[in-house]
């Protein structure tokens, strides 16, 4: 009987060892959409309309109390205010690629984003890569933070090719 107890506790310590176990620093969606993600996706293009559309009341929906841009390194470009009072300038803001990791009730959803915006009347397109940091709070999903690479820049920097 002893022999058989240590047989099951080996081997259930070996099985135990070998299984991969899923960490909670690993997205909760890494193999396939799951419904968080496809929420994000569905979520991201609506605010995507949004911005299209110059929808103040949709957009102030989207994004949470402390929404901010920032730039790829970090330097703050808007804060919500600044953000929602500007946002008129983009006349057409297509996204590609939108891909959603999900940790629990945090979220990052990067994408590749054509802007077409309009300073004194002349239109300019320019490409950028966006890091998108969405929290869901009370069930909802809101858009916390933007960052932005802007990959058309001809910043002499050689640390990014961001700017």
């Amino acid at each position: 009987m002893k022999q058989l107890l240590a047989v099951f506790l080996v081997l259930l310590f070996y099985v135990s060892a070998v299984q991969p176990q899923k960490s909670a620093s690993q997205p909760t969606s890494q193999a396939g959409p799951d419904a968080a993600s496809a929420e994000l996706v569905t979520l991201t293009n609506s605010w995507n309309e949004a911005i299209n559309a110059n929808d103040r009341t949709k957009l102030e929906a989207f994004l949470a109390p402390e929404f901010a841009g920032y730039g790829w390194s970090g330097e703050l470009w808007a804060t919500r205010s600044q953000w929602l009072d500007n946002v008129h300038f983009y006349s057409e803001n297509t996204l590609h690629g939108i891909s959603p990791r999900v940790y629990g009730d945090f979220a990052i959803v990067t994408s590749v984003a054509t802007f077409v915006n309009t300073f004194d009347g002349h239109p300019s397109i320019k490409t950028s890569i966006l890091a998108d940091t969405w929290r869901r709070m009370n069930g909802r999903w809101q858009v916390a933070t933007r960052t932005i690479c802007r990959t058309g820049s001809t910043s002499t920097s050689t640390a990014s090719p961001c700017s």
